[in-house]
């Protein structure tokens, strides 16, 4: 079995079994989510969506989003959590922007100013309804629940957990990453269903088997920390929750996201990922690819460490402008307010 893991500066395989990583991917910006439809892919690098097809060029959104977190391919939909625009962003699978909408008067998520906004981060699909994690900073996180086909909000259950990402309806019942607290919350009955017992662990990034959980963990830190640090990822037994094992990912960054290759996540569209398809978006930076091999051999590195850092980051973040000048700035039109 293998497990890609996105981090800030790269995508990665991580063959479970052997416990061995592999680069898929780095040089395109700030990684977060990952979908996967019928051999085609679309990732988040902050600002754009960017599709991959076995049949075309990759290809960029031309609309610009916002500091946007997690997407989910549906049928013929792409839903991204559109985090510092405060909504759901809605894409066709050609990468053409739909429409927008919004849980409430708040059109930014200002998380440098008053941190008003809701901090959307998560979205997943069960059947007819969609769920939308919020993060909401210091007050309590929520899930929003919409209909499918109609993306229309039905309701706002406020919960007890803190800072949280992911949503997966099971068996535990509607479980979400209480992320402040390193622990797995299910938000039917409000009760805490695991927890790590290591200080300062944040959970986030989700992904599930018939037969095992798997929980991505980083460690809570300054913002301009997350590129370097070490994660790792947690597997648990699904029938008892116990933790069975975990793996380490040295100089990672933080764990962003997880999704299983060669079987259904369901914690996402249902689809399996196969491993040769993931040829489609394999591309390497050599600096982020060498930087990330010094930091697994020297944990001196995981930290903000100034010409290596500065370098890294600025390969990092080169493409994003570059690709945001290109596109000019987009304004949307279509929009809907709830």
């Amino acid at each position: 079995m293998f497990l890609l893991v996105t981090t800030p500066l790269q995508i990665i395989l991580e063959d479970v079994g052997k416990k061995t990583s592999s680069v898929i991917r780095t040089g395109d910006g700030y990684y977060f989510g990952i979908s996967h439809s019928q051999g085609n892919f679309v990732l988040v690098t902050a600002r754009f969506l960017q599709y991959f097809s076995r049949k075309t060029k990759p290809f960029f959104s031309k609309t610009l989003m916002k500091q946007a977190h997690q997407i989910e391919w549906v049928e013929d939909k792409v839903l991204v959590a559109d985090t510092g625009n405060n909504s759901l962003a809605v894409f066709n699978n050609q990468g053409k922007f739909l429409e927008r909408i919004y849980f409430n008067e708040i059109k930014q998520d200002d998380k440098d100013l008053g941190r008003t906004g809701n901090h959307f981060n998560s979205v997943h699909r069960v059947r007819d309804r969609v769920y939308v994690v919020a993060h909401n900073y210091e007050k309590p996180s929520e899930v929003w629940v919409m209909s499918w086909p109609e993306l229309k909000i039905l309701e706002k259950i406020v919960t007890k957990a803190a800072w949280a990402h992911n949503v997966w309806e099971c068996e535990w019942g509607l479980v979400i990453c209480d992320s402040r607290h390193g622990s797995l919350y299910d938000v039917i009955s409000g009760e805490t269903i695991w927890k790590s017992d290591e200080p300062k662990a944040f959970t986030r990034g989700l992904a599930a088997t018939k037969d095992f959980i798997f929980v991505g963990c980083s460690v809570y830190q300054e913002r301009k920390e997350r590129y370097w640090k070490s994660g790792k990822v947690w597997i648990l037994d699904r029938k008892t929750l116990r933790m069975l094992d975990e793996i380490p990912l040295p100089g990672s960054g933080d764990v962003q996201e997880l999704r299983i290759v060669g079987e259904i996540d369901e914690c996402h569209n249902g689809e399996v990922i196969e491993k040769k398809g993931l040829e489609t978006i394999r591309r390497r930076s050599l600096i982020i690819q060498a930087s990330y091999r010094l930091r697994q051999k020297y944990p001196a590195l995981q930290r903000e460490v100034f010409l290596l850092s500065q370098l890294v980051r600025g390969v990092q973040i080169l493409p994003r402008w570059q690709k945001t000048i290109k596109s000019g700035i987009s304004q949307d039109t279509q929009t809907q307010v709830v």
